[in-house]
């Protein structure tokens, strides 16, 4: 089957490229290809305490390799393709294709890409956090349902801040003053495979605008039929509004969220503990915002977030006491281009009814009302 048939078959899954495939001449007339090999590692010496319990580790912090390439089949449509694997720098372990993993076409009307990969939701504001949302520090302590997950639908259902299986996304060309856009799909393929009747699939999307010294995201993302009951069907949505404005070497980030789980509370896995048959849904409203400031070399990082009292649907109200305070300072020395030493410390305050741990690589232990505590100090190497 020579190359114009193979492309082709691509054609109904390409809607937004089809004008490309359309229009192009001599697609079968492929270009060079090329391939990179690149990585980031960042381990950091950590002392940690869950309010009862101090310990020491060594942390590996979504370190990665990963290979990338991209193959130009003429009139400006390619091929590209990313293969990205964890690594476990602390332990030896590490999962092939673990990470963000797709392939797909682009070309004048954007990218399809079709694999795994983080949704438009968790991407779009990764940027404003200064610990990178990799580290215990990482400002998941208080957004996305306190919660990361590699998963497919129906898995970490309280999980906003996912790399998602089975997706299908489609990415728009950067319009006029760096607004650019993302949707994705999760596919459904674990229709029929829950313990009662579900067709569950995933819907996110999300849009930046990026001029001057001003940047403004906003994203959605809905998780229908993850946790489905006999006589409940659930929606889970999240919404969320991120800002960041810089001049000179200081940068403001702020992030606004709402989170809403409608149907079969007990089963949310959030870390509060209230009356979850008192209301068909609650809503999660975080709030958080850094201050980061270079001085040369040198790097100065301050955070601060705070998830309020779950807000309960009809009859209304709150459950009491079931909010949590995060604050994180850190400090970084660019030694090179692609190295950092850096030292961060970061803190959580539950209220009684709270057991927030750390969003990334928790503590473990956390019991309601404890403050967990993390200390680190580390170094990160990019190739």
């Amino acid at each position: 089957m020579n190359r114009t048939r193979r492309i082709a078959h691509v054609l109904p899954f390409a809607i937004p490229l089809a004008m490309n495939l359309v229009l192009l001449p001599g697609l079968a007339a492929a270009q060079a290809s090329n391939v990179t090999l690149y990585g980031k590692l960042n381990v950091d010496l950590e002392s940690l305490s869950n309010g009862d319990t101090r310990k020491q580790r060594v942390s590996s912090n979504s370190s990665l390799f990963g290979l990338r390439g991209e193959e130009a089949l003429g009139g400006g449509l390619s091929a590209f393709f990313q293969i990205e694997s964890s690594v476990g720098v602390d332990t030896g372990s590490g999962t092939l294709a673990g990470r963000s993993s797709a392939v797909g076409l682009k070309g004048s009307a954007g990218r399809l890409l079709m694999g795994q990969w983080d949704t438009p939701y968790k991407n779009v504001t990764l940027r404003l956090d200064p610990f990178t949302n990799k580290t215990f520090a990482a400002y998941a302590a208080v957004l996305y349902g306190n919660n990361s997950a590699t998963a497919a639908n129906a898995v970490n259902r309280q999980s906003f801040d996912r790399r998602q299986k089975n997706v299908l996304q489609y990415w728009t060309p950067e319009f006029q003053n760096g607004l650019k856009a993302r949707f994705a799909y999760g596919v459904g393929e674990e229709k029929g495979t829950c313990a009662v009747a579900c067709s569950p699939s995933m819907w996110s999307a999300a849009a930046s605008y990026d001029s001057g010294p001003l940047a403004l995201m906003a994203a959605y993302e809905r998780h229908d039929e993850y946790a489905n009951t006999a006589t409940v069907t659930t929606r889970d949505s999240a919404v969320k509004l991120g800002a960041q404005y810089r001049w000179g070497d200081t940068a403001i980030n702020a992030v606004a969220e709402q989170l809403d789980y409608r149907g079969n509370l007990a089963a949310t896995g959030l870390t509060r503990t209230f009356a979850p048959g008192a209301a068909p849904g609650v809503t999660v409203h975080n709030y958080w915002g850094a201050v980061t400031h270079r001085i040369g070399v040198h790097q100065w990082r301050a955070a601060y977030g705070r998830s309020a009292d779950l807000s309960l649907h009809a009859p209304g109200g709150t459950a009491t006491d079931t909010a949590m305070r995060y604050w994180a300072l850190g400090y970084g020395y660019t030694a090179s281009k692609r190295t950092e030493l850096y030292v961060m410390y970061a803190r959580i305050d539950n209220a009684a009814n709270a057991a927030s741990d750390f969003g990334i690589n928790g503590v473990g232990g956390v019991g309601n009302g404890n403050h967990p505590t993390g200390f680190g100090m580390g170094i990160t190497h990019s190739f």
